[in-house]
């Protein structure tokens, strides 16, 4: 059974956050009201996972975080957004976390992010008896329309980095997590060709597509393809679905830290926190991911300014880290920002 520490300093969010936790599945739940009370109960051991809001006294969701990532490397955190933490969100994912719930979509979302991250926490700890001197590998993987296979697929794929030694615990959760959100979106949007837009409906309308499509002609005969070059320099992966692909100038700009509490386009926001390079081809049906070895710099420990931005390494133009994007770019983080070249992050093969 897995312990969960839930960090709150609102006892009616941890009783929230733990009520959830309990219905969800047999979890076994200890609380903290703020950052230190954590640190004290995580130096007794045996904590599985860490779910931690943003804006607390004394020590935030964001130190808390650095803290984990420096004493606890391969121990997984999940922070808990509110409207207008949104920026200090996306550090928290920079800084190590290795993912998000928004408070508006807590009853909803939190169950299946936990069992994500812990799902590809489980494959990291496993231990890998195959460590020879791997130098290079390309591998190609094809799987069906069945989300079950996503988790034995990235396993293999976590094993073969293993062996070559290329990245800490902490930079392997977070691949497997931007994997694991790339192969739902190719099997679901894009085989499946199912709107995220359903997510937002009260009914069970978009579970029920899934269900449906994935039983029926054409939907249920299409593959996803996945391509794996890895090297002493960076890991590589090409996913390609057979669907009709999607007009890549219509994303939002992932960099925006307000896109985190949206329904729709919060998978794409977490690959680009987690990884270097995401970019699709020009028919929108394959994305390709890409994380570079070699130690990462950690974020600065403040929010950036309202005018900051850094080069993104991919394509030289630059990411935004402002709660509001630019005015020449969108007038808000959601809007739909023109042209492909105008997406900053994203480039077109």
């Amino acid at each position: 059974m897995a312990k969960i520490l839930v960090v709150d300093d609102s006892a009616f969010d941890r009783r929230l956050t733990t009520s959830i936790l309990e219905n969800s599945s047999s979890y076994s739940v200890v609380n903290a009201s703020d950052g230190k009370e954590a640190v004290k109960l995580l130096e007794a051991g045996g904590v599985d996972l860490v779910i931690s809001d943003l804006n607390m006294p004394d020590m935030n969701g964001l130190e808390l975080v650095q803290e984990i990532h420096k004493s606890h490397a391969d121990l997984p955190t999940i922070v808990i957004t509110g409207f207008g933490s949104e920026a200090t969100a996306m550090r928290a994912l920079q800084a190590g976390a290795c993912g998000y719930v928004p408070k508006c979509h807590l009853q909803e979302e939190l169950g299946d992010v936990v069992q994500t991250v812990l799902s590809t926490t489980a494959r990291q700890r496993e231990k890998n008896d195959f460590m020879c001197s791997v130098v290079k590998q390309m591998l190609t993987l094809e799987i069906p329309n069945e989300r079950h296979r996503i988790a034995p697929t990235i396993a293999i794929l976590q094993k073969q980095m293993d062996a070559m030694k290329l990245f800490d615990a902490s930079r392997t959760m977070h691949l497997g997590v931007a994997l694991e959100e790339a192969l739902s979106n190719a099997i679901i949007h894009g085989n499946l060709e199912v709107s995220s837009k359903l997510r937002e409906r009260d009914d069970n309308a978009y579970g029920d597509l899934i269900i449906e499509r994935g039983r029926t002609a054409p939907y249920a005969d299409r593959r996803v393809t996945i391509e794996a070059h890895m090297d002493a320099e960076s890991a590589r992966f090409t996913i390609r679905d057979e669907g009709p692909g999607f007009d890549i100038s219509k994303l939002p700009d992932p960099h925006c830290p307000d896109n985190l509490l949206r329904s729709s386009g919060r998978g794409l926001t977490l690959m680009h926190a987690f990884l270097d390079e995401v970019s699709y081809n020009d028919k929108g049906n394959e994305v390709t991911l890409r994380l570079n070895a070699g130690e990462v710099q950690a974020p600065e420990d403040s929010v950036a300014n309202n005018d900051s931005k850094v080069m993104n390494p991919v394509v030289g133009e630059p990411k935004y880290h402002n709660r509001l994007c630019p005015a020449e770019d969108t007038n808000r983080c959601g809007s739909v920002v023109p042209g492909p070249s105008r997406v900053p992050g994203i480039t077109r093969t």
